[in-house]
């Protein structure tokens, strides 16, 4: 077997084969429960749809972020002399008062964007640490929306994979991205704090 043949046989086709081999189990296990009586209606809510939507909105929100907070630590250094990094959570901590002013809703525009990315980026470090595949699944999110410019074709993102010892076709990239997608998710919804929760809310879709 050549030497790049051999090496695409981890760690991609081992996630590969365990994808199948859970695809498997859930189904037997279905199967049995259906034949025996004892299923019951799904009632878990699939927020796959939503992880996929912040992921992708990850770039837009994060060069907006940079773009407003410029905007506002120059009209906050004109007006009151700090900028927004001098502040921990928001203005009144610093001793300024922003009530009634144009900057209130701004500044909290900012700092609840800022705490949006900050949650994704904390269930992406999640998902890294599983002992299994993390770093797999943390490459293959990292390359595909986290990145600083988005690539331009899917074969940029597969030689990058490649380059890092994680080679595999464009149809295992899918496979597997769609996995990653669904570990982020289990963190994000799983156990993500009610008011998190809620902060992420308000860049999903109505």
């Amino acid at each position: 077997m050549p030497p790049k043949e051999k090496r695409s046989m981890r760690p991609a086709l081992g996630l590969e084969k365990e994808l199948v081999k859970d695809e498997i189990s859930t189904a037997l296990h279905t199967g049995v429960e259906k034949l025996e009586g004892k299923a019951a209606p799904k009632q878990r809510v699939d927020n796959f749809h939503n992880t996929k939507f912040l992921l992708k909105q990850y770039r837009r929100v994060a060069y907006s972020v940079f773009i407003s907070e410029s905007e506002l630590n120059l009209r906050m250094e004109m007006e009151h002399g700090t900028r927004l990094s001098t502040l921990e959570v928001n203005a009144e901590l610093a001793g300024i008062d922003l009530s009634n002013t144009k900057l209130e809703n701004h500044t909290k525009s900012v700092i609840r964007s800022k705490t949006m990315l900050d949650i994704i980026n904390t269930a992406l470090e999640a998902v890294r640490q599983d002992p299994d595949r993390g770093e797999l699944m943390y490459q293959i999110l990292y390359e595909t929306y986290f990145t600083k410019s988005k690539p331009k074709r899917r074969e940029d993102i597969l030689q990058v994979l490649d380059a890092r010892g994680f080679p595999m076709s464009i149809a295992s990239y899918h496979n597997y991205l769609n996995a990653a997608i669904r570990a982020l998710d289990r963190i994000l919804w799983g156990y993500t704090a009610r008011d998190c929760i809620e902060i992420i809310k308000q860049f999903l879709p109505e």
